[in-house]
């Protein structure tokens, strides 16, 4: 009887999904499908895409995926009862059949072009000389296609370049936001990715439609409310006793490393004593690739010290993200804050629903890079702060922690105000005079 199974053969960030093709001794074939995936959304035991919460495209990625092996099976019974060649090349052949990867690729077609475009982004020399992006660029560009091939299965038809118009946008627009469920941030960011693709075909000859550089052909943006942890509350956490809850301990630990190194949950959770040189923490960014190098903050001090030098146990980003809300409860971090949480919408659909909840609800990974940039600003020069965030212009670094000119207007009129009392301070004492006898 024939099989079909999907595999991964790596453990990178973002791996290729292998199918293999089995029939009894005689037929035995491993191929790339041409898709990929973070491991930690993957079931090797049982070949297919673990449905979590937290993965947004766990089910396109799996239609996709039943429909290669259903694709494959009718394909083989009818190439084998009729005498049809069965090897290796012929499994990959219906696999780019299936994906439209063949000679019947049009690269007219948005779809096709973006699977092209997203298959060169691993060799395409950046402004900065560096050649290929980032996994996380790759994996956006993965994650669009999906979205893209979601809004052509909903429309029931395949777009040209030339399709994508004012209606397309709106119509994909629509989507996102009433289908999808998105937010009008991340549907901006889908928008973006489609004039991007749009304005990389045209340089190379494909006709796009001008409306793409229509100035109403724009991404959606909305106010974005997020939260930081004080240095009182932050206090409050490393002096609170956790004796009694090992895994939370362990979980707070880690959290105050964050808030007072800035890093990314990605490069913070892979700390070890060998990123400790001469009372500086330095790591490469796995982000961005920049070196960074910060010295150690007291708290930090004191949880290596009770450690012996070693930072704390290793634990995964999501069960970090979990612990910590449950380490600020603990805490007593309870003030009402506005926000997004993570609501259940239908069976394995989650999406974030603005409201007003008690802080330690909303507190995730993130809390750590945004309360080190925001606690810093204004007592620290911006360029130093963002030596650590890692933001290459002021006007992103600001974005990032929500100043807005007011704010920068106010943190001026300080400046004045002190700069004018310690002149009137001098003023006071020049007036001062002393008898002599």
């Amino acid at each position: 009887m024939a099989t079909v199974k999907f595999l991964l053969k790596s453990n990178n960030p973002e791996s290729s999904i292998y199918v293999r093709f089995k029939h009894s001794d005689k037929f035995d074939f491993t191929r790339s499908t041409s898709l990929f995936i973070e491991p930690k959304y993957w079931n090797n035991t049982k070949g297919t895409v673990k449905q979590i919460s937290e993965f947004n495209d766990k089910l396109n990625l799996q239609n996709e995926l039943n429909g290669l092996k259903t694709t494959i099976l009718n394909n083989f019974n009818s190439s084998y009862a009729n005498g049809g060649i069965i090897n290796s090349e012929w499994l990959n052949k219906t696999i780019k059949g299936f994906f439209n990867q063949d000679n019947k690729t049009d690269l007219n077609y948005f779809l096709d072009y973006s699977k092209y475009y997203k298959d060169n982004l691993k060799t395409k020399v950046l402004t900065t000389g560096k050649t290929g992006v980032t996994e996380n660029t790759f994996k956006r560009y993965n994650t669009i296609i999906n979205k893209m091939t979601g809004f052509e299965t909903y429309k029931k038809k395949r777009y040209t370049f030339e399709n994508i118009d004012l209606k397309f946008y709106q119509d994909f627009k629509n989507y996102l936001i009433n289908v999808e469920k998105l937010n009008l941030n991340t549907t901006g960011r889908y928008i973006n990715y489609i004039k991007t693709i749009c304005i990389d075909a045209k340089k190379y000859g494909i006709k796009i439609n001008p409306d793409v550089i229509n100035g109403e052909f724009r991404a959606t943006k909305e106010d974005v409310s997020f939260i930081t942890l004080s240095n009182d509350e932050i206090e409050t956490i490393f002096q609170h006793d956790f004796s009694k809850t090992p895994y939370l301990d362990n979980a707070r630990n880690w959290l105050i490393i964050g808030v007072w190194t800035g890093a990314r949950v990605s490069d913070l959770l892979k700390f070890t004593k060998d990123n400790i040189k001469n009372g500086f923490i330095e790591y490469t960014a796995q982000k961005t690739g920049q070196k960074i190098i910060l010295p150690l903050h007291t708290q930090v001090k004191t949880i290596l010290e009770n450690l012996n030098g070693e930072f704390p146990r290793t634990l995964s980003s999501q069960c970090f993200n979990e612990f910590i809300k449950k380490v600020c409860e603990n805490a007593e971090i309870k003030e009402m804050v506005k926000g997004s949480k993570r609501m259940k919408l239908k069976p394995k659909v989650w999406r974030k629903e603005k409201g007003e909840y008690k802080k330690h609800e909303l507190v995730s990974s993130h809390i750590c890079r945004r309360s080190f940039a925001t606690n810093h600003y204004g007592l620290l020069p911006t360029p130093v702060i963002m030596a650590v965030t890692g933001h290459k212009t002021e006007k992103m670094f600001l974005n990032y922690i929500g100043k807005t000119p007011k704010d920068n207007a106010e943190v001026l009129n300080s400046f004045w105000q002190l700069q004018e009392q310690k002149k009137n301070g001098k003023s006071k004492l020049k007036l001062i005079k002393t008898e002599t006898a």
